[in-house]
């Protein structure tokens, strides 16, 4: 009789997955959630989802619409910066989001300054900030979190832009390049130049190039498929920043955002915050 009776269910709640659109595309995200690719193909998910092709398709449109997937330049899938900004403002309990805080915190703690954690949002080719821990200087600028920001002005963006792929950086280097503030780089041909210093370097450094008065070092995060998807860094007030202290600052930076990295790629235990072997 139980095992009836759960057959039952499961065919009930089967049959409700293929007939209503809302609950298949619930299940495609939780299939993108949890798979061990950043992106996918159509007709992949349309396997795994037991439908056509062309009705994952028109699942994958309606959500791309809402920002909850995004289209990659060859074509493919991944989950989108909307879905990322929901997942970040309703999961603040979650690992990864404690271990990234703690990583955080402690490089507030060491360099003094406020420290951050930006996303990259592939759909609109922007990022915006997912995570602030502020220092306890009274002197300090405000991060505004979960808006949406060009990559081209400030170390944020740059630390990730640097890092995605040849044609998605000549993209935004060739587009319209709105200056934030008299500081930022609006020249592709200098961007460009810029972004390859970044990528040799590994970190970012700008000086009010999104807010004036204000310097921020940067460097890039990455995710389980060795693509880039946000960076870590500081910021604080120019009058406060001592060239000096560049070297030691930006290491702090490196390692902070390494340790992330290895959070988002399993290489550490987010829990335990050990690394694994």
């Amino acid at each position: 009789m139980g095992s009836a009776a759960g057959n039952s269910d499961r065919e009930a709640v089967d049959g409700l997955r293929r007939r209503h659109p809302l609950a298949r595309g619930i299940e495609l995200l939780t299939l993108m959630t949890d798979s061990d690719h950043d992106v996918h193909g159509v007709r992949e998910l349309a396997g795994r989802l037991e439908v056509s092709p062309s009705t994952a398709h028109r699942l994958i449109a309606d959500l791309e619409k809402l920002g909850l997937v995004s289209r990659t330049a060859n074509g493919s899938y991944r989950l989108g910066l909307e879905y990322l900004r929901l997942a970040w403002t309703t999961t603040e309990r979650y690992p990864i989001q404690e271990v990234s805080r703690d990583t955080l915190q402690e490089l507030t703690e060491q360099s003094g300054e406020s420290s951050f954690f930006a996303v990259f949002g592939e759909q609109r080719l922007k990022m915006m900030f997912a995570l602030v821990v502020e220092s306890s200087h009274p002197l300090r600028y405000t991060l505004p979190l979960r808006q949406q920001l060009p990559l081209h002005a400030g170390a944020s963006g740059l630390a990730i832009l640097a890092f995605l792929p040849a044609q998605i950086q000549a993209s935004v280097a060739h587009g319209r390049l709105h200056p934030a503030t008299d500081r930022t780089l609006v020249r592709s041909e200098s961007l460009l130049d810029r972004l390859a210093i970044i990528r040799s370097d590994g970190y970012a450094i700008t000086h009010g190039e999104r807010i004036e008065g204000a310097i921020a070092i940067a460097s890039p995060v990455f995710g389980p498929s060795g693509t880039v998807v946000g960076s870590a860094g500081i910021s604080l007030p120019e009058a406060r920043f001592n060239a000096a202290h560049t070297s030691s600052l930006a290491g702090l930076v490196k390692q902070s955002a390494r340790q992330i990295t290895d959070y988002l790629t399993g290489a550490r235990d987010p829990r335990t915050g050990i690394a694994r072997k």
